[in-house]
This record gives structure tokens, sequence and C-alpha cells, in this order.
């Protein structure tokens, strides 16, 4: 099937093993302090909401001038006058339980007219009824805002348990990311076959802390399996699996978003594969990383880069390894459907820093926080399967992702 691997026995392995530091990272995060007190509440929510509008909707400019105890949350933007995605944001926020109803609050260089009509509350009365029912104090809220704006006062920290989002977004074009995916593909290896690949995987949250405009960060757990199957086998053989578990923190300041995490990864070849290849040299690979990630968000552009180390391998790997790439969305280029794209780009030491290109088109629907992707996709550099990783790989194909 493949070419075997000739392995030249094992090498001193480097660097500590991942499960004390993995420890001491969950425990960390653990013993963090909760302040409680009516001044978190309104810091709490205010940073809720930017941190749902920096991940939902990063490509609108949208501020959050007040969070009230009656469960309003009041929203501006840059633009004037009504617009029809002002509901998706209000959609969005109040499906989160921890407000109400929203409202819209004009700039000051907006129209009279124009503010009579957007400042009306999602589900809510006209701002003339609205207004009558607020203190002064209410009204004014969110109006200095801008560059009139006084000195922010720092918002204490808030900790929230099993946040639903994810701070840092899946990567589209990276082939190793966990999330739910059914792809089809042409391999062109060392022999040409048709194969299916399939993963499942997904993040869960384990505590958000929010800092309000300081930004807010997260820490969770992320796990994840990937299988390559022979279609062209008489039994649609499992060639290859990838088991994968990491620990991942994150942080999220307005369009900027960063990822450090260190994961575990082991990987095993299938049983009919291997029977149908007895002179294959079977290698255990398996390893733990340490990686950090930084992205950007500009208009419909998302910009990333980063790297990481090994921190331990068997076989002994060279550690060091690198990655950056961009994506874009065109939202509502079919109704709903976004157009998407992606460009993935990786090196790694153990393979002379010799490039992995990865690239994605096609459409997505998003609805709220979970979405559906249509993708053609193309590789080309070494496999990122198990074993195989120091062979050469190219394919095309197509592909279904469910980020839940």
């Amino acid at each position: 099937m493949w070419s075997s691997m000739q392995s030249s026995g094992p090498r001193p392995s480097a660097g500590p093993t991942a499960p004390t530091a993995l420890v001491a990272l969950a425990l960390g995060m653990a013993a963090l302090p909760v302040p409680a007190g009516a001044d978190v509440a309104a810091d709490f929510l205010q940073g809720y909401a930017r941190a749902v509008l920096d991940l939902r909707f990063a490509g609108r400019e949208v501020q959050v001038l007040a969070a009230h105890d009656d469960g309003r949350l009041v929203l501006s933007e840059a633009a004037c006058g009504p617009n029809p995605g002002r509901t998706a944001v209000a959609e969005a926020l109040t499906a989160t339980g921890r407000f109400a109803r929203v409202q819209w609050q004009e700039r000051p260089e907006c129209t009279s007219a124009v503010a009579d009509v957007a400042a009306v509350e999602e589900g809510a009365a006209p701002p003339e009824a609205a207004a009558a029912t607020e203190s002064p104090e209410e009204q004014t809220a969110g109006q200095t805002v801008g560059p009139t704006a006084g000195p922010a006062r720092a918002a204490p920290v808030a900790i929230e348990a099993l946040p639903v989002d994810d701070l840092f977004k899946p990567l589209i074009a990276d082939p190793r990311q966990p999330q739910f995916a059914i792809r089809y593909h042409r391999y062109a290896a060392a022999e040409d076959f048709n194969a299916a690949s399939v993963s499942f995987g997904d993040y869960f949250g384990f505590a958000s802390g929010l800092f309000g405009e300081s930004g807010v960060s997260q820490i969770g757990l992320q796990g994840a399996v990937f299988a390559v199957f022979n279609l062209d086998a008489p039994s649609f053989d499992l060639v290859n699996a990838d088991y994968w578990i990491g620990i991942p923190v994150s942080y999220r300041r307005g369009p900027w978003s960063f990822l450090t995490r260190i994961y575990h990864q082991s990987s095993h070849l299938g049983d009919e594969f291997l029977l149908g290849n007895a002179d294959l040299e079977r290698v255990n690979l398996s390893y733990e990383d340490w990686e950090v990630l930084a992205s950007y968000d500009w208009r419909d552009w998302r910009f990333y880069g980063g790297g990481g180390v090994i921190l331990h391998s068997e076989p002994d790997l060279d550690p060091l390894h690198a990655q950056a790439g961009l994506e874009y969305r065109r939202p509502n280029v079919l109704g709903n459907w976004q157009l998407v794209g992606a460009i993935d780009w990786q090196a790694e030491q153990e393979q002379g820093w010799r490039h992995n290109r990865s690239y994605q088109l096609g459409f997505a629907f998003v609805r709220q926080s979970r979405e559906i992707r249509l993708m053609l996709e193309h590789y080309r550099g070494y496999s990122p399967n198990g074993q195989f990783y120091d062979e050469r790989l190219r394919y095309t194909g197509l592909g279904v992702y469910f980020d839940l």
C-alpha cells in the first residue's frame, strides 16, 4: 500500500513528559479567585457580550454600551439606521439566556430621524415608552463611549463555569483540528487510491475568566480521532487512526485571539491493513507537543500564525514546527450561506522545513454557534497520518464539516 518505513532505532527522548504539565495547568486555573458582589455583575455581562460578539460577529463594529439589571443590553455600531443584521446579533445574545432584550443606540453623528427608528429594542416597546421607564443614568448610559469617553476603570475578574463558545475558533484548512468531519479524497502517495477520512472531535470549556475591557480567557479540553480508510480495498480497510487529546488555554481581546495548548497524539495502523501488508515495519508513533498560536480578525479576513515544540516523542523526532495561514468569509452569498476560503501552511524540523500546504474553498451555513461547511480541498506535502509522516502525499477531494 504505502512504502514501509525504516526505523533507525529509538534515540534518547528529549524533554519532560506531558502529564505533569497538564495537571499543573489545570490546577493553576482552578485556583483563580472568584470575586463576588454587585459590582461584578455589569462588568461580567458586558465582557460576556463582547466575547459573543467577537466570536460570532467579528466583522461587525459593534460596541457594548451598558448591561442593566433588568436584562437589557445596550449596543451601538458604526453604521447608522436600521440594519437587517442586527436581528441576528440580538438573537445570538438573547439565546445565551443572560440578556432579556437588546437595545440599539445610535451614534451622535446619526440623524435623529434614523435614530428614532433604529433605537427600537428587539421585541420591546418603542423608544418613547422605553425612555419613560428609564432613569436619567440609564438614558445616558453609553453616551461616553467613543473619543469623548473618560478613562475606563479596571473591571474585576469574573469566572464563568462551563462556557459555551470556544474563544479560539478551529483553523479551517488545518488537517488536524478537533471537529466532526467526513471527507472523500483521491490519494496520490506510494500508490494511488480512493480514501475516506473521518474525524470525531470537539472542544469542551471548563471555565472562562472575564476581565471586562481586558478580554476573556478560557481553559478547556479538546479530544479527537482521525481515521483513514482505503475505499479500494474489499472491506474498506482502516489504514491509520490517530488519537488526540489536549488541554488548551485561550484568550481573546477584540479582534485578537490566542491559544496555547499541550496535547498528546498516538497513532495506530488498522488490523486488516497490517494483514495485507505483512512486510510493513510498524512504528508506534506517539508524542506530546506544546503549541502557541495567534489570530487576528480584520473585516472578512482572519490571519494566524505560530509554532510549537515536541516535548517527548517515540520514536525521537526533531522538535520544532511552524504554522501560518489565512481565512476568508463572505456572508450572505447565497441566502444564509457564506463563501469560505482558507489556506494553511505548515513546516516541521523533522521534515527539513519543507512546506505542507492545505487549501479549502466552499460554503458554510451558520446558525448561532453551529456551522456546516461543504468544502473542496487540496493538500500537498508530507502525510499527516501517523507513522507515514515521512512520506509525501497529495490529495484532492470533498469534505463536510460540522462545528457544534
